[in-house]
């Protein structure tokens, strides 16, 4: 894995900002017009006024760094004297648990995708003139580019247990998700995470287009000190907390009726009538430990069907095994492509699908889907088999993976080249 190093953050200065709740902002690309206004009312300091500002054309970007300098000057945000490894714990209930998902914010050197870091799906070219103009404009990194390792013997874990009785730097609830921080600065322990992250990969579980913005920005500005790091969060795939959500997917627009679909699937797959969407998704629930890629559907009549995969898994030669194995890729080249019409790979195409994604129950999800042909149900993939696609230079579909919860901006800034 590219080489990791401390820095010094920026954050938000307690002795003016009483309560940082009202400051942090969700990451930039989940933020609606509604919730940019509700943030801007929230708080004169919220930090969507340096990753979203709302001024007009390119007045945006020059009105978010005179923000931010502002900010500095005025010491609403300060600099941590000393450089520092941030320790992050999100903390949030997933059905009857309390899940605890523990990683640290860092630097990271730029390489480029495809080598020591991997991008794991598919993205359209799109963002990175709007990251790129705030980052020229801020000279820092103003949101998370959220990565994942591998580490079997959870050094990390093992030094957050040394630091949680230590009160935290931020200790805030945030849309029902605790964030807890603290910062590292031991230089044995800092010493020891590098050496555990050696030699291994990261793969950008979420902040494709983020992580692109800062390559092309080193690239262009070789002649700026610290141009080549970008700040990131890393979690453990090993970490109890790290859980992949599925992505289901809507169909509208291609109205076919149940017989048709039925027919043009029944070659490739068992098909069975459930009772009721409920059967359904606990049927597919009882069966995700099977060898079977099963999946569900769910039709504009309210019929509901469990599809289960009967061919063997070199049913094409155009991916690998791991490839092979994902439930999006049977569903998109063995369903949407011959019983939709429609083809996945074509940016024309994906006007017909919508999603479905979130922490809670799926059924529960759908209650706010109105309209559609067909909702496909999915199992996500595990941390396993995301890394073993990426390994072999692959990418899966857009929207494969929800990684919860996101990490929200302001909890730390990098300057570039602090």
């Amino acid at each position: 894995m590219p080489k990791i190093y401390p820095f010094k953050g920026w954050r938000f200065n307690a002795d003016i900002v009483s309560d940082i709740s009202q400051v942090i902002a969700p990451p930039y690309d989940v933020i609606n017009d509604a919730d940019q206004s509700a943030l801007y009312e929230r708080s004169p300091y919220n930090y969507v006024r340096i990753i979203l500002n709302r001024s007009a054309g390119m007045g945006r970007y020059s009105e978010a760094a005179k923000t931010f300098s502002e900010w500095k000057k005025n010491e609403i945000l300060i600099q941590d004297t000393n450089p520092s490894v941030y320790l992050l714990c999100q903390s949030f209930r997933q059905g009857e648990q309390r899940i605890e998902r523990t990683g640290f914010i860092t630097k990271l050197k730029i390489t480029k995708l495809g080598g020591e870091v991997l991008p794991h799906e598919q993205t359209i070219p799109k963002h990175i003139n709007d990251r790129y103009n705030l980052m020229k404009a801020t000279k820092a990194n103003t949101g998370q580019i959220f990565m994942s390792y591998r580490d079997q013997t959870r050094t990390v874990e093992s030094i957050m247990g040394a630091y949680e009785d230590d009160i935290p730097l931020v200790d805030v609830v945030l849309d029902g998700i605790q964030y807890r921080l603290w910062r590292l600065t031991d230089e044995g322990q800092i010493n020891t995470i590098q050496n555990v992250l050696a030699g291994t990969k990261a793969i950008i579980a979420d902040g494709h287009h983020r992580y692109k913005t800062a390559y092309q920005y080193a690239h262009d500005h070789p002649e700026i000190n610290g141009s080549d790091r970008v700040m990131v969060t890393l979690v453990n795939a090993y970490n109890d907390g790290m859980h992949v959500l599925p992505t289901h997917r809507i169909i509208r627009g291609k109205p076919i009726d149940d017989d048709r679909f039925i027919e043009k699937t029944k070659g490739r797959f068992d098909i069975e009538k459930k009772s009721s969407a409920v059967e359904l998704l606990n049927e597919m629930d009882q069966r995700r430990s099977s060898d079977t890629i099963n999946l569900g559907v769910l039709t504009r009549v309210g019929n509901a069907y469990l599809l289960s995969y009967k061919g063997k898994k070199n049913w094409t030669s155009d991916l690998s095994t791991a490839s092979r194995t994902l439930d999006v890729n049977v569903l998109h080249q063995l369903i949407l492509k011959p019983a939709c019409g429609i083809d996945t790979r074509d940016q024309n195409d994906l006007g017909y699908l919508g999603y479905i994604r979130g922490n809670e129950p799926a059924l529960e999800m759908i209650k706010n889907v109105s309209d559609y042909d067909f909702v496909f149900f999915v199992n996500p993939p595990d941390l396993d088999q995301i890394f073993d696609v990426a390994e072999t230079g692959e990418t899966m579909p857009q929207k494969s993976t929800y990684f919860y919860p996101k990490v929200y901006s302001g909890l730390v800034t990098a300057g570039i080249g602090d």
